[in-house]
């Protein structure tokens, strides 16, 4: 999936944009859902989504089944904020599911932005803007790595799953923990993979590699449409 999502990053219509002006739309967006009402993230919700599947050109279906599981995710967390438990009684607190759902849609709204981010900037490009930004060196490295290892772990669990699955492998719980256990001893080795080839090429303090100055172009159409949107958000508000 996260392989997928990089793919789509590389091949969107939004790609030959500027890094900036998709950052900078994504985290002001990102700011209004924080202070927003319930309307507000109602609005970016349904905005984004246009501009992801409409403009960026991103799978309905794609787009449908990642909302899918930030929201089954989300309804996970409910009876936390619904169910209390007072001198061994077990009741429904009714009066904070409108705190629920507004906790809900914020976290959409602020998936949204995120996502509309990941889809169409590549990461690269990303840590290219946040260099810009004069964002500390070592923030910059550990998203770096954490690109890195999430690449790795991903294809080491889908190895070692279809290793198992093709030696016959239950489901029995035992099965579960040795795949676990030997996941991370995979992980694990590509990490000091890594570590060695750093320190055979000089490695300090700091992770230094070259970034060339990323193309594309500022849209005027999208900036006076993202300005618009703004402006209905404020209204909102």
């Amino acid at each position: 999936m996260i392989r997928h999502f990089d793919m789509i990053a590389y091949h969107n219509r939004l790609r030959r944009l500027r890094p900036e002006q998709k950052t900078l739309f994504s985290f002001l967006l990102l700011l209004n859902t924080m202070v927003g009402s319930r309307g507000t993230h109602l609005f970016i919700i349904f905005w984004l989504a246009i501009w992801t599947i409409g403009y960026a050109g991103v799978s309905w279906k794609v787009y449908v089944k990642t909302l899918g599981m930030v929201i089954l995710f989300l309804l996970i967390s409910w009876p936390i904020l619904l169910i209390s438990l007072d001198s061994w009684h077990i009741s429904v607190n009714r009066g904070n599911i409108p705190a629920a759902i507004d906790v809900s849609l914020r976290s959409i709204a602020a998936w949204s932005c995120l996502f509309f981010l990941l889809v169409t900037t590549p990461f690269p490009e990303l840590l290219y803007v946040l260099k810009k930004l004069k964002i500390p060196s070592v923030m910059i490295e550990l998203l770096f790595f954490m690109y890195r290892f999430i690449f790795v772990f991903e294809q080491a669990a889908e190895e070692l799953y279809t290793a198992m699955k093709a030696r016959n492998g239950g489901s029995h719980w035992r099965h579960g923990a040795m795949l676990i256990f030997q996941l991370w001893q995979k992980v694990w080795g590509a990490y000091h993979a890594l570590l060695l080839a750093l320190r055979a090429r000089g490695f300090s303090d700091e992770l230094v590699y070259i970034q060339n100055e990323t193309g594309g172009v500022w849209s005027k159409r999208y900036i006076v449409e993202a300005i618009a949107g703004m402006g209905v958000l404020i209204w909102m508000r």
